[in-house]
């Protein structure tokens, strides 16, 4: 049996007949009975408080008993499974971050666990540093049923046809093409590396014509968007039901640009790839979150790791995996920060700080080729330990990286061909190893350095 990767792969490289045949199969059919298991747990009424505590308990024994790493780690501080019995037990564990995960990663994978029962991710990074995971299949499941039930309540249903604007391969393209059709997620994906004024009209005759309801999107791109058709005082012929904004962070003016512009509801939620941390926001809070306390283990931190519990104290997030059976974390550091406000009965965060921000390059006609859509979730940096964009001329990028001992030559081809495949039409880019990064006049390492 194939395993998620193996499948999505086979997906990709199918023809749109095939595709067009397995997304007609419903979606609560088609994704299988762990989805539809995750389905009837949402609809439950839960006793939270309890749940986590089992879930913790279940966690710190599961890791114990079949991972190397977390055996050694308790057998060390002459710590038991069965001596955390509260949420304050839990949180004396030490913690880690992706330095150990990499450092630890043979001893950090379940011992014996199945193949076609695992699949792996690899996180963006919002630093350059690119980490790959394990994650059991379930949990991919599991985070399909919390979205749609959030999407949900904004009317969306899967049947019904989304615009995507975000990252991904748009070539062989046909002529005044800039978009194609994804019919596993019913969406009409837009390509971000050719968005301009040159463009603009066709991107909007194709909204036009198929009239998606739902926006899916990187806040950068749907603010080009909106730039591009005010400058050429192109309007949608139909009234869009909702926006969903994902993975960057966004200010109020700009959630007040779009809701004025659409005139439609605006939310956003707060994950991430290890997928440890699901929480949700809705159109009265925008930028604050609800933290679903069913999905995963919350913690804030401070600077000496103590965890926060007053409001307005900034601090990092910590999770833990409820059901990664694969490769279970436990008090992951996920390098943001946040912190609590006083509002409503649930837990709920304000902004968050650390993901990609809205930098970009600058293509060959001055587009705007934001580092979001960059933002490569495969293995072709597994040899890399950290990476840095450089631009200093048009449509010139230097990718500085810094390797470890199993880099080889192939892997420069590995990393070239999908930056190729996304933006060669506008962008030429040049690999350097080095042996450190460019950092800022106060010592600060960012992503992207550019002297335009």
């Amino acid at each position: 049996m194939l395993n998620l990767n193996q499948l999505k792969k086979l997906y990709i490289h199918s023809p749109l007949w095939i595709k067009k045949l397995y997304a007609s199969i419903p979606y609560e059919v088609r994704n299988g009975k762990d989805y539809r298991k995750w389905q009837l747990f949402l609809a439950k009424e839960l006793n939270v408080e309890e749940y986590k505590l089992l879930k913790i308990k279940e966690l710190v024994a599961y890791a114990y008993k079949n991972t190397n790493y977390y055996k050694h780690v308790f057998d060390k501080l002459d710590i038991s499974p069965y001596d955390i019995n509260s949420l304050q037990d839990y949180e004396k564990l030490p913690l880690i971050d992706k330095n150990i995960v990499r450092d630890n990663y043979d001893d950090m994978i379940v011992r014996g666990y199945p193949d076609k029962n695992k699949f792996y991710v690899t996180t963006g990074g919002t630093s350059g540093d690119a980490m790959k995971l394990l994650q059991s299949k379930n949990v991919w499941k599991k985070e399909l049923a919390f979205v749609m039930k959030y999407f949900s309540q904004f009317g969306y249903k899967p049947s019904m046809l989304k615009a995507t604007f975000r990252g991904g391969i748009f070539n062989h393209l046909a002529e005044d093409v800039y978009w194609k059709y994804n019919p596993i997620h019913n969406e009409i994906h837009f390509s971000p590396f050719d968005l301009h004024e040159k463009t603009i009209s066709f991107y909007v005759n194709e909204l036009n014509k198929h009239k998606p309801r739902y926006f899916h999107a990187y806040p950068s791109l749907l603010l080009l968007l909106i730039d591009q058709m005010m400058n050429k005082g192109l309007q949608l012929n139909y009234k869009v039901k909702a926006v969903f904004l994902i993975s960057e962070n966004f200010s109020m003016e700009d959630v007040e640009k779009i809701k004025s512009f659409f005139k439609c509801e605006i939310s956003s939620f707060y994950g991430h790839t290890e997928r440890l941390v699901f929480a949700p926001s809705f159109d009265k809070n925008v930028s604050s979150y609800t933290v679903d306390e069913r999905y995963g283990y919350f913690e804030l931190i401070d600077a000496s790791e103590k965890c926060i519990i007053q409001p307005e104290e900034r601090g990092e997030i910590v999770g833990s995996s409820f059901d990664n059976y694969a490769m279970p974390l436990l008090r992951y550091k996920t390098n943001d920060y946040t912190s609590y406000i006083e509002e409503g009965e649930h837990k709920m965060i304000t902004k968050i700080e650390g993901r990609w921000n809205q930098k970009y390059l600058l293509g060959k006609n001055g587009q705007k080729v934001y580092l979001t859509a960059l933002n490569m979730h495969s293995d072709v940096f597994k040899n890399v330990i950290q990476y840095q964009f450089l631009q200093n001329q048009l449509a010139y990028v230097e990718l500085s990286i810094i390797v470890n001992k199993f880099f080889k030559e192939d892997d420069i081809k590995n990393i070239l061909r999908p930056l190729k495949q996304q933006v060669g039409h506008v962008l030429e880019f040049k690999i350097n190893i080095v042996e450190k990064m460019q950092l800022t006049s106060r010592g600060k390492f960012k992503n992207l350095m550019t002297s335009m």
